[in-house]
């Protein structure tokens, strides 16, 4: 009897050795227990059209920093109408009563036939510079009306025309801060006030037909520097008040820069008429 021969097979892979495990490479291993547990808070998204509301405090600061920028605006407008309204009546006695001019432009030691140049020059630039602050007061007061307006808190005293009448003060520029919304009742104030607006826009009338008239005398009324000079002007006035009348929110302004731009040919047809007999 024989016994059957088996032979085993045993296949023996040659395996690479890995890398021995370190200290290092044993702590990135494992995770952090705390970043795991508490993750990391990411920034809500905002839904586009969304806004926060400002809360009173806020309302409180914003206010105090408009207040601030309101009360320079103020005093340069109205140092801008004085030397306009000072400039105006020198040029109007110069037009009817020369020797008046002639003393004041002695003192300052201004030689009269100057005035031909320096009244035009400075008249339009004092307009313009006018215009650009009335634009500014008028938008920074529109902040404060809202801001008050907005206000979840305020005592009664601040509610509707209150809060307005808060803001007003005996400066000429509030004249084109008022809002005519009907006569409501008949008093000294609803009859006062349009006549004031009318008398600002015949004072910015008189101005233009003013620079008219001097550059006129300042040409010798030659028409072929007359008229170009002219032109040039009534485009870059018509600009400022075009400006002016697209961004005002208050009818008072708009009725002065409507007033302004009626009266003056009509002015300056006056002036030249009494000045040369000619319209």
């Amino acid at each position: 009897m024989s016994t059957p021969n088996t032979t085993t097979e045993v296949s023996i892979t040659n395996t690479t050795p890995k890398a021995p495990i370190t200290n290092d490479s044993l702590a990135t291993a494992i995770s952090n227990p705390t970043s795991a547990a508490i993750p990391n808070p990411t920034p809500a998204a905002t839904v586009p059209g969304d806004k926060e509301e400002m809360s009173d405090d806020s309302r409180h600061h914003f206010l105090a920093y408009l207040i601030g920028q309101l009360e320079p605006l103020r005093q340069s407008s109205e140092h801008n109408w004085l030397i306009q309204a000072v400039l105006i009546t020198l040029a109007t006695f110069q037009l009817y009563n020369p020797e008046l001019v002639e003393g004041v432009a002695a003192a300052i030691k201004l030689p009269m036939k100057s005035l031909n140049l320096v009244i035009p020059l400075v008249l339009t630039y004092l307009h313009i510079r006018l215009g650009y602050l009335v634009n500014a007061y008028l938008f920074i007061r529109d902040g404060i009306s809202d801001i008050i307006k907005s206000f979840k808190f305020r005592p009664e005293v601040f509610d509707a025309d209150a809060g307005e009448r808060m803001l007003r003060s005996n400066a000429l520029v509030e004249l084109l801060a008022l809002n005519f919304e009907g006569v409501k009742k008949f008093s000294p104030r609803s009859i006062v006030l349009p006549i004031l607006v009318f008398l600002v826009a015949a004072v910015f009338a008189l101005n233009h037909a003013l620079i008219f008239i001097y550059l006129g005398r300042l040409v010798g009324h030659n028409r072929n520097l007359s008229i170009p000079i002219g032109i040039f002007i009534v485009v870059l006035l018509g600009a400022c008040y075009l400006h002016f009348f697209e961004k005002a929110q208050r009818n008072a302004a708009r009725l002065v820069a409507a007033g302004a731009i009626i009266l003056t040919p009509v002015l300056f047809l006056v002036l030249r008429w009494t000045l040369y007999d000619v319209w």
